[in-house]
């Protein structure tokens, strides 16, 4: 995957970059860890799940950049001031919320065209105030690609299976996909769980950390 993204239809040029003043456009971003995996030293990270990272970006306007150690340092900026000026920076992002209501399970779905809906993701005051209003038996988020996050209250295993179903629909159709497992949030504890097919019958497994 290239180090530059896309939030909308045109790149922006990564000439003469700069953290020099950026402290209010910088913002965090999720994406698959198989990501650093080939260069673990490029990019400045931030542990998430076993299966995510966080990674940031120098917002452009039309588009961003994913950082590296090297704007860093140009910058003289430490991890710590990068990740709290882009956790304070996406906390200020406005957001709607849509709702469908599945045999019994409430899916929320949030998705501005700003390139951060994956993001809010890492807001636990966001997930905590769905978490305190569901219904059902247990809250589900996922994060399929950059520009949707998905919260579910969900009712046994039949709303697991909707949701994982929802994921690795999305995420086969975004253009920087994610992850394809959705997860279980559980008073601020992410758990990626998968479906398994037993003949007629599913079942739904949580997904042990990878070592």
């Amino acid at each position: 995957m290239s180090e530059k993204e896309t939030k909308q239809a045109s790149k922006p040029s990564r000439q003469e970059v700069s953290l020099v003043g950026g402290e209010q456009q910088v913002f965090p971003v999720l994406r698959h860890a198989s990501l650093v995996k080939k260069n673990p030293d490029r990019w400045v990270t931030r542990p998430h799940t076993a299966d995510t990272i966080i990674v940031y970006a120098l917002d452009l306007g039309e588009g961003y950049i994913l950082l590296e150690h090297k704007h860093l340092t140009t910058a003289a900026w430490t991890e710590e001031k990068l990740h709290q000026c882009a956790m304070d920076n996406l906390e200020k992002l406005p957001f709607s919320v849509k709702t469908q209501e599945v045999a019994g399970n409430h899916i929320h779905f949030i998705s501005p065209s700003d390139g951060y809906a994956a993001s809010r993701i890492l807001l636990d005051s966001v997930i905590r105030k769905f978490d305190e209003k569901k219904q059902g038996d247990a809250l589900g988020v996922a994060i399929p690609h950059q520009d949707v996050l998905v919260i579910a209250d969900m009712v046994g295993d039949a709303g697991a299976n909707l949701l994982a179903r929802l994921t690795y629909d999305f995420a086969s159709k975004g253009q920087v996909p994610i992850c394809v497992l959705p997860f279980y949030w559980e008073d601020g504890e992410l758990t990626p769980f998968i479906v398994v097919s037993h003949g007629t019958e599913t079942a739904v497994q949580k997904k042990p950390p990878t070592s």
